[in-house]
């Protein structure tokens, strides 16, 4: 990887005011990484690892933290609460982005309950962000569970780059560690391929959803456009009754028996 030259600019993003972003340039795309964050010490805003970037919005704040990381002496924080207060910690570029070949895996803590969202992003322009995953995160303290781990569909175009964005829902402070962009294990195998031809439909529907294939399904969860959790379903079927939501944008999150996730947005008339 090529060191890179920091600097940073403005942006203007429609209607938020006071965005700065740290942009990196001169690195060249890998394959994978593997970044604990104890290089950064606390505390100076927007500081991220080489190769990685920094959007901050609206007096959001991102930090390298020393509170009690998952390893070593360092971690990402994000925090801030209000419309416009966002943060987006982009990762370097990877090569393989759409590959189906990797996953992102990160240990993720909040002080109260949290929210953030996993996604790509072009280079690091706010208003690209397409999350792909809420986050949302019950866990005050590292521990086995809070090991997360992302897939990236290979729909993403070229040129994309992971983030995890804090949209500002949540009054909680945010911490990761220990973020890896590895190959997904015994790729190649029927495991690997468990949620691949998984459907979710119809879109946008009125009181019903069906899932083309439940037999990996463990559980289902579905969120609001902010990413509460609105209804746990603890022995999904094909057929998923949702009289009970109000109109609106929700995600339907297939939490798989071997230990992945998949999530559709699904908009109820």
């Amino acid at each position: 990887m090529i060191k890179n030259l920091p600097f940073k600019i403005c942006i203007p993003l429609l209607g938020i005011l006071g965005g700065m972003s740290a942009i990196n340039a001169q690195c060249t795309a890998v394959s994978s990484f593997s970044e604990n964050f104890d290089a950064y010490s606390c505390c100076a805003m927007g500081v991220v690892p080489t190769c990685w970037d920094s959007v901050l919005l609206g007096g959001a704040s991102q930090i390298i933290s020393s509170t009690q990381p998952a390893s070593g002496t360092s971690q990402i924080y994000q925090n801030g609460y209000g419309v416009g207060k966002i943060s987006i910690v982009v990762m370097p570029p990877i090569t393989n982005i759409n590959a189906g070949t990797h996953q992102l895996r990160v240990k993720i803590k909040a002080n109260s309950t949290g929210y953030l969202e996993f996604g790509y992003i072009k280079d690091a322009l706010p208003d690209t962000f397409v999350m792909l995953q809420p986050i949302n995160i019950t866990n005050t303290t590292y521990s086995p569970t809070s090991e997360r781990t992302f897939t990236v569909p290979t729909s993403v175009p070229d040129g994309m780059r992971l983030a995890i964005r804090n949209p500002g829902t949540s009054f909680a402070g945010h911490y990761w560690d220990d973020a890896v962009w590895e190959p997904i294990p015994n790729l190649g195998t029927h495991e690997s391929d468990i949620s691949a031809g998984v459907k979710v439909y119809p879109n946008p529907f009125n009181d019903v959803v069906h899932i083309s294939d439940i037999k990996d399904v463990k559980t289902i969860s579905i969120n609001d456009a902010v990413g509460r959790v609105v209804q746990t379903i603890a022995k999904p079927e094909t057929t998923l009754h949702l009289n009970e939501l109000q109109k609106g944008l929700y995600f339907v999150t297939l939490h798989f028996k071997n230990g992945t996730e998949k999530s559709f947005k699904a908009i109820k008339n």
